[in-house]
């Protein structure tokens, strides 16, 4: 029992100290004002947000569409030559009401209507004969 009034008295004496010694101490861990200081100073300041960036430019303009030729097999087949190179059905198609005409749908969904010697210039939207020279 004496042991226990003993140990009673010596921790009613330390506890002020104790509380002393912890309002001395302060915060223990940062604010977050003082965590985004150092880890600005230790990874540099934060990336841009995205959504206060300036949009990407727009893309090019698609370079113009020439039709060169086409050929009309007996067996129903058919063969274009799009700037100079040859294309198989099912890729092309041929309008059925305007022979030699062809029905051509752009990345954007547009159609163009071309007929051989025929250039489309997606950047104007406009459809000139191959022996004009574009403007």
């Amino acid at each position: 029992m004496r042991y226990a009034l003993v140990l009673c008295a010596l921790l009613a004496g330390a506890a002020p100290t104790l509380h002393a010694q912890a309002q001395q101490l302060g915060r223990l861990f940062l604010s977050p004002q003082q965590r985004a200081q150092l880890d600005a100073q230790r990874y540099g300041p934060p990336p841009p947000d995205p959504a206060l960036a300036a949009p990407p430019p727009p893309p090019p303009p698609a370079p113009p569409v020439e039709l060169n030729g086409v050929v009309v097999r007996s067996s129903g087949r058919s063969t274009v030559w799009l700037n100079q190179e040859a294309q198989n059905e099912p890729h092309n198609r041929l309008a059925r009401d305007k022979p030699g005409t062809l029905t051509l749908r752009l990345s954007n969904g547009q159609v163009v209507l071309l007929k051989p010697g025929q250039r489309y210039d997606p950047a104007s939207g406009t459809v000139t004969e191959v022996q004009e020279t574009p403007p």
